[in-house]
């Protein structure tokens, strides 16, 4: 019995949770803290930021060739027969340094390194890019979740509202008012309000996958709280010239124009390799017939080389270089005109989506009203069942429309932001002149 009860008090005391101790609550997720998330867990977001770190790497390997090299080596030679050469030893051992530094290199050597540099911001153009891409596709998937859950309200209550419309009509068919037919229809109805009820449900759950996605991580519906109706206030549209900005911040144009560039002193490079090189050599060596030397030797050399004859290769890739160049210019302009079209696609929707808010509002309270009127006429029985259904048909639609107008314009708000090229953080506090600053000299 005692041992019974020592058994009994080590569970109660180990098992807190089960017996009404602390109880860990899952962390929740604003819209801010699933984009911080998803700039830690998204694997695209990785994969650039790994393509810059091979950039960076790339940049301080050209710029290791302008520096001296120092070398070592360790070396045995034996000699068979005398031959033709005579050799002071026939079992030689050889330790030398060599140090080698390069003189000049016809601007080959700086021209890659200032390529280099240029690609490097390039691919950083593009992590940016990248960034902003992760990020509006977590403000999407976020205001899609929240729409579908808004659906999901809307169809809720059009369940409850035929549930209670079914009743009145049972009584009134009890009552010997209405004939058997209206209350078979009105079971119709509710049994469409429960189909579009699941279909809302899974939408849900289909939203939410969709934002596990976007952040990389997994996620619950009790982790991402729901935004009422209350909160449901639609972003104004801001009094910017929106393709102007989207000129200066856009990082793609900055990652074109820094490709252009490097294309051109990659051309200046393979001219370096038409023109001479020149290099200095210096070695200190042991060369002795036994291990370890102990007599030792230097030289020092200067060595210049030119290549006289090389069939056009040199030329070749300098044109190639050039043509390359050339065609990223024309690819600058072509994405200027794509800018164009999604700013000006982004900003028409947005407008139009707070349009549509504002006669959608107005047609709820409307349908509302019409509701009302219509089932209080069907009870006192100077109404159909016909007017009733269909008034609830069109309150519910005006509720879905309104939804679908409010997160309509959360996204257009958001492929805005996106479109334009900058951080939400700055776009809303109207703090741009940091946002990229390079954008500036890439489209001059």
């Amino acid at each position: 019995m005692l041992a019974f009860c020592c058994l009994v008090f080590l569970v109660l005391v180990m098992d807190k949770n089960a017996w009404g101790g602390e109880v860990q609550t899952e962390t929740k997720y604003n819209l801010v803290d699933l984009i911080v998330a998803a700039e830690e867990h998204n694997p695209l977001l990785r994969a650039a930021q790994e393509q810059a770190n091979q950039a960076r790497a790339l940049e301080l390997q050209s710029a290791s060739q302008l520096a001296p090299k120092l070398d070592s080596s360790l070396s045995y030679l034996h000699e068979y027969g005398g031959g033709l050469r005579e050799t002071k030893f026939r079992d030689t051992y050889k330790a030398a340094l060599t140090l080698t530094h390069t003189l000049y290199s016809g601007d080959g050597l700086e021209a890659s390194l200032r390529a280099a540099t240029l690609n490097r911001q390039a691919v950083e153009a593009d992590l940016l890019r990248t960034r902003q891409m992760v990020r509006n596709d977590v403000r999407k998937s976020y205001y899609d979740l929240q729409r579908a859950r808004a659906q999901l309200r809307v169809a809720q209550e059009s369940y409850d509202l035929a549930l209670e419309h079914l009743k009145q009509a049972e009584s009134l068919y009890k009552q010997g008012i209405v004939a058997l037919n209206e209350v078979l229809r009105t079971k119709v109805d509710v049994s469409t309000a429960e189909l579009n009820l699941i279909q809302a449900q899974n939408g849900t759950r289909v939203a939410l996958s969709a934002l596990e996605k976007a952040v990389g991580i997994t996620l619950s519906f009790l982790q991402v709280p729901e935004i009422t109706p209350e909160e449901e206030a639609c972003p104004p549209l801001p009094q910017i010239d929106p393709y102007a900005m989207a000129l200066q911040y856009r990082p793609e144009l900055v990652s074109l124009d820094d490709s252009r560039k490097a294309a051109e002193e990659l051309a200046k490079a393979a001219a370096g390799q038409a023109r001479p090189n020149v290099y200095l050599q210096g070695e200190v060596f042991y060369y002795e017939d036994e291990f370890f030397p102990n007599e030792d030797d230097w030289n020092v050399s200067i060595i210049a080389s030119w290549r006289l004859y090389d069939r056009g290769e040199v030329k070749n890739k300098i044109e190639e270089n050039r043509a390359m160049a050339r065609e990223l210019l024309a690819m600058i302009d072509d994405l200027r005109n794509q800018i164009r079209l999604e700013v000006s696609t982004a900003w028409q929707n947005m407008e139009s989506a707070l349009q549509r808010v504002r006669v959608a509002d107005d047609q709820v309270r409307t349908a509302e009203e019409d509701y009302r009127m219509a089932l209080k006429r069907y009870v006192e029985q100077v109404g159909t069942n016909i007017d009733v259904l269909d008034s609830r048909t069109a309150l519910t639609d005006a509720n879905t429309s309104f939804v679908n107008a409010i997160y309509d314009a959360y996204s257009a708000y958001s492929d805005l932001i996106y479109a334009i090229g900058v951080m939400e953080e700055d776009f809303t506090t109207g703090d741009l002149g940091n946002g990229n600053e390079n954008s500036k000299e890439g489209t001059e």
